[in-house]
C-alpha cells in the first residue's frame, strides 16, 4: 500500500480515487459553504429521477486560510491519506454531474455522515475549474448560517481537490427504508406534491432572504439561486448549496469570473448575467429569490413569467422582483425581505377575530376583558371609536354607535403610519405594499373616508416619488454626456432627497474636476476662435469659482495680454488722431485771420515740420487748398492779426 484509499467505482465514471495523494487542510471549525449535491439528488437513487438525465454540474466554495481572534478563526492543520482514510469511511456514490462526483461517508470518530465532494478528471485538466473551487469556495466558507451548508474539511492530494461537507438527508417518509434518507430538494418538494401554499411558501423564501441577506453582508453574491441548489432537511427547513458560481465582492480576491463570461440557469439566473457575469451585484440573486417564490407558488420556471398566475397580495412584489432592469428591481434582499413580510399571512394564532385580553395603557397590566376595570391601576379600559369618537370597551370588535370594525380601523391607522415611516426613509416601494394590507378596508363615514384619502396621498406621492428618482438617473447620464455639470451636481442633490443608496456618491467628487476642465477647454476653443470678449467674462467666472490650475493661469495671461496691447494700441490711435487734427488746423485758423504771433508761436511745431522735406510738399498743397501763403508768413512789423 502506498498510503491511497481506494474506493470501488461501480459506474466506471473514471474518478480519481478519494486519499490518493499527501495533503489534506482540516478546518477547525464548522463554516458554511456550498454545492453539496443540491441538484444533483440522483446518482445512487437514479428510481427518483427517472425522466431527468444527469447533466447539471456540481460546483463547490471553500473557505480561504483567516487568521482572526477568538472563536472566528479557521484553524487549518495538514492531514495525509492515511488519516482521511482512517476517518471517513466511503459508503456510496451519491452524485455524479458535469463538474464533479458527490460520496456519501461516516465519520468514523464522530458517528456522522458526510458528503465527500471532487472534481472529476475532466475538469481536473483545466485548471481555470480547480482555481474556482477553491477560490469561490473559500468565500463561501467564510459564512455561518442554519440555511446554508457546512464544510468539515477540505483539502487535495494527488487525485485533486476534494471537500468533506455536510450532508443533508431529506424528509423521511413511510416507504423509505434507507438511512440515511436521499437528499431533497426544493425541486423534487414541488414535482412531487405540487406548488406550496402561499403561507408555506412565503415561510420558506423569508429564510433564504435571512441566508442570503447575511451571505450579501459578508460580500458574497450566490448567482445560482434555483429549486435544485436549495435542499430541504428532515425537518423541511431549507439549505442554500452550490455556491460554485459565487461572486466574491473583495478587492482582496482575484475574480475569476472573466468580463464578457456568461453564467446563468435558464429562467432563475438574473438577465445581466447572461451579458456579462462579473458585472453583477447582490441584485442579481434579488431576481433569484423571486424566481424561487414564482416557482413555488406556481410550479413554473419563471422563464414563462406570468403576473396573474401569482396571488394579488404578492403580484407586484415578485414582478418588481424580476424586472429585467435591475434598477427597477428591489435594491437589496432586505428589501424584498421587508415586502415579503408585510405580505406573509397572519396565521390563526396570531389575529382572532375578538379580543380576549387588554392592555392597560396606564400601568400595562394585561387584563381579561371580562373585568371593566385594571386589576392594578383601577383604569376603565375604555377606548374611543376611530370613525365617531364614541367610547367603546377593549375588545368590542364594532362600536355601538357608527358599527366601524374596530379591528380595521386599527389596521388602517397602523398602515398609515407604517406609510409614512417608509416614506420618510425613502422606502417608495414599501408604501405601494402596504396599501395592499387595506385593499378590503371599508369605511363607515367621514373620518373612515379621510383616511382612504391620506393612504392614496401618500401612496401617490411614493409612486411620484419613484418615477422621479429613475428620471434623475435618466437626466444626470444625459447631463454627464452634454457636460452640463452644474445640472449634473443639482439632479445628484435632488435624487439623494429621493433615494437612500447614495447612487451618485462616486460620481460628485469628480464634478469639480470635470467642469475644470471643460470651462478650460471652452476656454481655448474661444481663443482660437478669437472671442476675446467671452473668454474674458468666462476666466472671470472661473476665478471667482476658485480655479487655479496652471493651464488656466497661461490662459489668463494670454487674455490680459492681449487686451493689454489693444488699450496701447487705442491710446496710439488717439494720440496720432489728435497730432492730426492739430497739424491740419493750422491752415483753416490762418485762413480765418488769426496769423500773427501768437499763431506762429502755437503753431510752431507744425511750421517745424513744413521744413522737413518729407512733409513740405504735402503741407504746401494743404495750405493752396484754403488760398493762403504756405508759409504762413506774420503781419507786418509783428503785429498780431486780431
Amino acid at each position: 500500500m502506498d498510503g491511497s484509499i481506494v474506493f470501488a467505482d461501480p459506474a466506471g465514471s473514471g474518478q480519481p480515487p478519494i486519499g490518493a495523494g499527501d495533503r489534506v487542510d482540516r478546518l477547525g471549525r464548522e463554516i458554511v459553504s456550498t454545492a453539496m449535491m443540491g441538484n444533483r439528488t440522483m446518482g445512487k437513487h437514479p428510481e427518483q429521477h427517472p425522466e431527468r438525465e444527469l447533466t447539471h454540474t456540481v460546483r463547490m466554495s471553500i473557505p480561504p486560510k483567516v487568521e482572526a481572534d477568538g472563536g472566528n478563526s479557521t484553524v487549518y492543520r495538514r492531514m495525509d491519506a492515511a488519516a482521511l482514510e482512517s476517518q471517513y469511511q466511503l459508503i456510496d456514490k451519491i452524485g455524479d454531474g458535469g463538474m464533479g462526483v458527490v460520496y456519501l461517508a461516516r465519520d468514523r470518530r464522530l458517528g456522522r455522515v458526510v458528503a465527500i465532494k471532487r472534481l472529476n478528471a475532466q475538469c481536473l485538466a483545466d485548471p481555470h475549474l480547480k482555481d474556482r473551487l477553491f477560490q469561490e469556495a473559500r468565500a463561501a466558507a467564510s459564512l455561518n448560517h442554519i440555511y446554508i451548508v457546512h464544510i468539515y474539511a477540505l483539502g487535495e492530494d494527488a487525485g485533486g481537490p476534494f471537500i468533506v461537507m455536510e450532508y443533508i438527508a431529506g424528509p423521511r417518509t413511510d416507504t423509505e427504508e434507507r438511512t440515511p434518507t436521499p437528499p431533497f430538494s426544493l425541486a423534487d418538494r414541488v414535482h412531487r406534491q405540487g406548488p406550496m401554499a402561499l403561507d408555506q411558501a412565503l415561510e420558506l423564501i423569508v429564510k433564504l432572504c435571512r441566508a442570503m441577506e447575511y451571505a450579501h453582508s459578508c460580500g458574497i453574491v450566490h448567482r445560482d439561486l434555483k429549486p435544485t441548489n436549495v435542499l430541504l432537511d428532515e425537518s423541511g427547513e431549507p439549505k442554500i448549496v452550490d455556491f460554485g458560481l459565487a461572486q466574491v465582492r473583495s478587492s482582496n480576491d482575484i475574480r475569476l469570473t472573466q468580463p464578457g463570461e456568461k453564467m446563468l440557469s435558464l429562467g432563475y439566473g438574473a438577465p445581466e448575467q447572461e451579458a456579462d457575469a462579473s458585472l453583477v451585484d447582490e441584485r442579481a440573486d434579488v431576481y433569484g429569490i423571486g424566481a424561487l417564490l414564482y416557482f413555488c407558488i406556481t410550479g413554473k420556471n419563471p422563464r414563462y413569467f406570468r403576473p396573474n398566475d401569482l396571488p394579488e397580495v404578492l403580484r407586484m412584489t415578485v414582478v418588481k422582483a424580476l424586472e429585467i432592469d435591475r434598477d427597477q428591481r428591489w435594491a437589496d434582499v432586505k428589501a424584498l425581505h421587508a415586502a415579503l413580510m408585510m405580505a406573509q399571512t397572519p396565521n390563526e394564532s396570531t389575529v382572532s377575530t375578538a379580543k380576549v385580553t387588554w392592555r392597560c395603557k396606564w400601568c400595562d397590566t394585561v387584563n381579561p376583558t371580562l373585568i371593566r376595570f385594571c386589576g392594578k391601576c383601577g383604569w376603565d379600559g375604555g377606548e374611543f371609536c376611530s370613525e365617531c369618537g364614541s367610547e367603546s370597551r377593549f375588545g368590542t370588535p364594532y362600536c355601538g354607535v357608527c358599527g366601524a370594525d374596530a379591528k380595521a380601523y386599527e389596521t388602517a391607522l397602523r398602515v398609515l403610519e407604517r406609510m409614512r415611516q417608509n416614506l420618510d426613509r425613502k422606502e417608495f416601494a414599501l408604501v405601494g405594499q402596504e396599501v395592499l394590507q387595506i385593499a378590503s378596508f371599508r369605511p363607515q363615514g367621514v373620518n373612515g373616508r379621510r383616511l382612504v384619502e391620506q393612504v392614496r396621498e401618500l401612496a401617490e406621492q411614493a409612486n411620484t416619488a419613484m418615477r422621479r428618482r429613475s428620471a434623475l438617473r435618466t437626466e444626470i447620464e444625459r447631463e454627464l454626456q452634454a457636460k452640463h455639470y452644474e445640472q449634473v451636481r443639482l439632479h445628484i442633490d435632488e435624487y439623494d432627497t429621493l433615494a437612500f443608496d447614495r447612487a451618485f456618491d462616486d460620481i460628485r467628487p469628480t464634478l469639480n474636476r470635470l467642469q475644470v476642465a471643460r470651462d478650460v477647454e471652452l476656454l481655448s476653443s474661444a481663443l482660437v476662435g478669437n472671442h476675446w470678449h467671452y473668454a474674458r467674462r468666462l476666466a472671470a467666472e472661473m476665478v471667482v469659482a476658485g480655479i487655479d490650475t496652471a493651464e488656466f493661469m497661461a490662459l489668463q495671461r494670454r487674455i490680459r495680454g492681449y487686451f493689454r496691447r489693444r488699450l496701447i494700441k487705442r491710446w496710439v490711435a488717439g494720440v496720432i488722431v489728435i497730432c492730426s487734427l492739430y497739424i491740419l488746423s493750422a491752415a483753416p485758423l490762418f485762413r480765418l485771420g488769426l496769423a500773427g504771433k501768437r499763431f506762429h508761436q502755437v503753431m510752431a511745431p507744425v511750421l517745424w515740420l513744413r521744413e522737413t522735406p518729407l512733409l513740405r510738399q504735402a503741407l504746401d498743397a494743404y495750405a493752396r487748398l484754403f488760398g493762403i501763403n504756405p508759409a504762413f508768413e506774420p503781419p507786418p512789423n509783428g503785429q498780431d492779426s486780431r
